[in-house]
């Protein structure tokens, strides 16, 4: 308890140095060596998504994978929309944005919107949208303004957020009401907005696409309410896992999911797995209006989610969770320069985005990093990288509705190992146990090993972010 209530006192002033300092001043970089041309760059996020979503949507595969690198090992450090959002925009874990909840003065209040890649982006000449969701809560706390940066904003509100009829946009500063027709469907509006800015955007540009997709109510489009219809269940280990007395927290969840839970998680798997493919066409209209402006050869697209989500592994639902279903999403960035499909393994994370885009576009960070680019990887060049990562989840505590405590966790190619403020430890050999059944903490014959990685995780956690991405 000792080592957790250090981490807390650090992380209360990490939030208040966060809440009281400036981001440092940037320049812009040289344009890429031998085109003359600053690449356009499109960030299409998704809601909830987890790794496997994307196996039924074919134009994701044809037009991105196909065309691509898929990074098959990329997680999310924090399992939770809001700061998911806020390391993507700034690149920095979300004790150092502030940003570790949802709900409440720590979630879009806590964040420093004059710092983050639109603003880099913007100010080194590049013309930007955000279309679709930006952080939960903005709207909330009266913040109604367009945040800085955003060339166009086209931002749906956050009361309520992630709604597919029945919602309002701010378009530019202008409040679009929709209703419950077919046509105000809200991928397909957002969509027809993404395409519009493509259209007209004066190059470069930088465009945020980030429909609801596929968060709950995942209400599929009308042409998509009969497909799917008879996919199977999922059969793997950790589904209704039959034994978690292991697990810290498993006085919380007695007994296997009864019928009707089994049903439920079911029925959300296909209907989340029925809403992507709406986000599928999308993806192809936007794919052939960056081909009919002639930008495609000279754009990159980035594909990927904010979050996972459990559909019943581990007699659980939904995220934060430090479990791979929560963590691990798609990650598939399609380049110019990639003449056959390729898949990298390297440990990639959310917060390594926005360092990644600068260095497409050719901008430094204007604030400091906890991730770094991965562009050689996309190149096809080897580079020294990470061998363990941090995974965190700070906000409220939320056993009595299903989800955690807070907790900070350390994952390496091996091993994933938490601890829980509540004095939990988890402990997981990803080798032999893929699945995560057998939780192997406070073991004798796991001692060594454990303090070891205790150690690595309190060295991970207290480290500041660098100014310099290499």
């Amino acid at each position: 308890m000792r080592a957790w209530s250090t981490l807390v006192v650090v992380a209360v002033a990490a939030l208040a140095a966060v809440a009281a300092g400036g981001a440092s001043a940037h320049r812009a970089l040289p344009r890429r060596a031998g085109t003359g041309r600053r690449l356009n760059v499109v960030v299409i996020l998704s809601d909830d998504e987890r790794v496997d979503g994307t196996s039924v949507m074919r134009n994701v595969r044809r037009l991105l994978v196909r065309h691509g690198v898929t990074f098959a090992n990329y997680h999310v450090t924090t399992s939770e929309c809001g700061p998911s959002r806020a390391s993507i925009l700034t690149g920095e874990y979300a004790h150092h944005t502030g940003v570790v909840d949802n709900f409440g003065l720590h979630s879009f209040p806590a964040f420093d919107a004059n710092s983050t890649l639109a603003v880099w982006l913007h100010d080194a000449g590049y013309e930007t949208a955000l279309v679709g969701k930006y952080i939960n809560d903005y709207t909330i706390y009266g913040h109604h303004k367009t945040a800085p940066g955003w060339d166009d904003w086209q931002v749906m509100d956050s009361i309520p957020m992630e709604r597919y009829y029945g919602y309002a946009i701010d378009d530019n500063g202008h409040r679009q009401e929709y209703g419950y027709a077919p046509r105000d469907y809200s991928t397909t509006v957002l969509t027809n907005k993404a395409i519009g800015f493509i259209r007209r955007a004066r190059k470069p540009f930088f465009l945020y696409f980030a429909p609801v997709t596929p968060h709950l109510p995942a209400i599929p489009a009308p042409q998509d309410r009969k497909k799917l219809e008879n996919i199977g269940p999922l059969h793997t280990p950790s589904i209704d896992e039959a034994n978690i007395g292991d697990k810290p927290w498993s006085y919380w969840h007695k007994g296997l999911l009864r019928t009707a839970a089994q049903l439920y998680d079911g029925d959300v798997r296909r209907r989340q797995l029925q809403s992507l493919l709406s986000l599928d066409r999308s993806v192809a209209r936007i794919v052939r209006t960056l081909k009919q402006r002639h930008v495609l050869n000279n754009t990159v697209i980035l594909y990927t989610s904010d979050n996972g989500f459990l559909w019943g592994e581990h007699r659980l639902g939904g995220k934060l969770w430090p479990y791979e279903e929560s963590t691990h999403v798609p990650l598939i960035v399609r380049a110019p320069w990639t003449k056959r499909p390729r898949v990298s393994n390297e440990p990639v994370l959310n917060v390594d985005l926005a360092s990644t885009i600068s260095a497409l576009a050719g901008v430094k960070p204007g604030g400091p990093q906890d991730g770094r680019s991965f562009v050689p990887f996309l190149e096809g060049r080897k580079a020294p990288w990470r061998k363990a990562y941090l995974l965190e989840y700070l906000g409220r505590n939320m056993l009595k509705v299903g989800g955690p405590p807070a907790y900070v966790a350390v994952h390496t190619a091996r091993y994933l190992y938490v601890e829980y403020r509540r004095g939990w430890r988890e402990l997981y050999d990803l080798r032999r146990d893929p699945w995560e059944l057998d939780n192997i903490a406070d073991r004798p014959r796991y001692r060594a090993l454990q303090a070891s990685l205790g150690r690595l995780l309190h060295r991970l956690w207290l480290q500041q972010p660098q100014t310099k991405t290499a």
